[in-house]
């Protein structure tokens, strides 16, 4: 501990009293097991579409009885036969074959997973909000709750419209739940123990789309699977109950008494001393902190402007104006909406495209889950290695993967026939890649952004993914015509994104978790390097050595991902 004191501000005084408290006890360890646990279980809601929705099987309906009758098998592209002269083979196992989703009406079923990730979209951008204005407890109960009634709307709909409207539900509470447990997670880690999120989260993640393949062929009934999938969900409403709310989302609200509980039971659980209390303020600063206080409660934890009687539209608008205008964000933000989008499209797009590679769908889809766990492994360290970082990690998975999706489209051969080994290789090695990515995305996004508007610019930046995401089902439906195209538009702006990232990005590790703007110093300083190829290159190089410091000049204390 530097000082035997603790500092005046608040969110200061989270980071020193979780040094004495301590930053990975068993404390966390609870909170990584329940946090992950809810990220598993959105990751089987979102790739759950692919095993609701298989191709069926048809053909022609008996017209003899007893020994000589003969059931002929229909083509899946064949529209010229009658519905009333064919039937289903598997009608149960597929919501395409319940409601006739075929020729004709074959659009509507890559509709219902572009519906989900509207879902997300709308929900990552409201509870984003509703996260820094209500506090992460609350955001986490109600997201949740939205997703399970989603997923029970979903077993039960008796038409495609109202499937499609549960859908949308469904992806509502599984964008907020997992932007919520995320911020949630990063919060209550300490400042040098949050790179342990690139494993945790992503894991639980890929082990969620890896249980639905084996779920799917354990459970072929799609009700019966969607109804296990909320049966699961169930036991995971006590996280409520017995986790504790945000210390760094307290500390923005100015209530320090709580923020020193929070503290204390971080330290009884880890085993270590309990923290001092905060400084008490003033008459006068206890009279500032009140009006803060306010203004918290009406603005979203956003950092306010200093003038009494701000309304919530005022500081609405100065959060979008930092993000959108002001150089010191600006650019960060532009760049990581790019990222966003290119990880979304590709690594969604690649899983659903795998059923067009020509292998079986179940073996194909629990290879692309299984990829992504060594490319977790290698982010977690890679992530705090000096030499590659957070930039490095997220940058340079998205080149990967990008290059190994374009390299792909030449190892093709005939169309006609099977994929070679050489196509299946680099089209895995692309996820690979974009996993890498995504692994490091939300650690970086949390470090780039001040904790006072960092639920929301995650929140618009996760936004942005989702509109990935509800293309790359409609991307990936070209691939039943074409194995190239999909391949080309998940791959080009990985490349693009990747190259953005690590050109014009700032790195994180080692640096102090940015409280305020005010820490990124005065706007001048900023954004210089996107006005021309020489200054970016050279703000490059400054960036990883540049890092906000003390008053005195000293490097800052807490440094995030800073090696032991």
């Amino acid at each position: 501990v530097d000082s035997e004191l603790p500092p005046e501000g608040l969110s200061e005084y989270v980071d020193w009293a979780m040094n004495i408290a301590g930053g990975a006890g068993r404390f966390q360890t609870r909170y990584n097991f329940a946090m992950g646990i809810v990220w598993l279980l959105t990751g089987i809601q979102t790739m759950l579409f692919v095993f609701v929705a298989l191709p069926p099987h048809r053909r022609h309906h008996c017209s003899q009885q007893g020994q000589n009758c003969y059931y002929e098998p229909i083509p899946d592209d064949d529209c010229a036969v009658a519905r009333a002269e064919y039937e289903y083979t598997d009608a149960s196992h597929t919501l395409v074959a319940e409601w006739d989703l075929i020729c004709k009406t074959s659009s509507y079923v890559p509709l219902l997973s572009t519906i989900f990730f509207g879902g997300f979209l709308f929900g990552v951008y409201t509870f984003g909000s509703y996260a820094d204005k209500r506090g992460r407890r609350a955001a986490y109960l109600w997201s949740f709750l939205i997703m399970q009634v989603g997923v029970f709307l979903s077993v039960v709909a008796p038409s495609y419209a109202l499937y499609a409207l549960a859908r949308f539900i469904t992806g509502f509470g599984v964008g907020a739940c997992g932007l919520i447990a995320y911020v949630w997670n990063s919060e209550i880690l300490g400042p040098d123990n949050r790179s342990v999120l690139v494993l945790t989260t992503n894991m639980f993640f890929a082990f969620g789309t890896l249980l639905c393949p084996m779920m799917s062929y354990v459970l072929p009934n799609w009700r019966h699977l969607s109804l296990a999938t909320f049966l699961m969900g169930l036991p995971f409403y006590t996280v409520y109950v017995f986790c504790l709310e945000s210390p760094k989302w307290l500390a923005t609200q100015g209530r320090a008494g709580e923020v020193h509980r929070v503290m204390c039971a971080i330290a009884l659980a880890n085993g270590n001393p309990s923290p001092p209390a905060p400084f008490e303020p003033t008459e006068e600063g206890r009279a500032a902190g009140e009006c803060d206080a306010e203004q918290g409660s009406a603005g979203a934890g956003a950092p306010t402007s200093g003038k009494g009687g701000d309304t919530e539209a005022d500081i609405a608008v100065d959060v979008f104006h930092q993000l959108f205008v002001d150089t010191r964000l600006s650019l960060r933000f532009y760049t990581m909406c790019l990222a966003w989008f290119s990880l979304s499209l590709g690594y969604y797009g690649l899983s659903m495209n795998v059923s067009n590679l020509g292998s079986n769908i179940y073996i194909s889809s629990a290879m692309a889950s299984l990829v992504e766990l060594p490319a977790y492994l290698v982010a977690v360290r890679a992530c705090d290695h000096e030499r590659v970082g957070r930039r490095g990690t997220t940058g340079g998975g998205l080149v990967l993967g990008g290059a190994c999706c374009v390299l792909s489209v030449f190892a093709l051969g005939d169309p006609s026939e099977s994929p070679g080994m050489a196509m299946l290789l680099l089209v895995f090695a692309g996820k690979f890649g974009i996993a890498l990515g995504y692994a490091t995305i939300y650690l970086y996004a949390a470090e780039l952004f001040p904790t006072s508007i960092r639920s929301r610019a995650m929140g618009l930046q996760s936004l942005v993914a989702r509109i990935g995401g509800m293309l790359s089902s409609i991307v990936a439906s070209w691939g039943k015509t074409s194995r190239v195209l999909p391949l080309i538009v998940f791959g080009l702006p990985c490349l693009v994104a990747g190259l953005a990232a690590m050109l014009l990005l700032p790195e994180t590790r080692g640096q102090p978790m940015l409280n305020a703007i005010e820490d990124l110093g005065p706007p001048s300083s900023q954004g210089r390097g996107a006005r021309t190829l020489p200054c970016l290159m050279r703000r490059y190089r400054q960036l990883g050595e540049d890092g906000v410091k003390e008053p005195d000049g000293s490097p800052a204390p807490a440094m995030v991902g800073a090696p032991s």
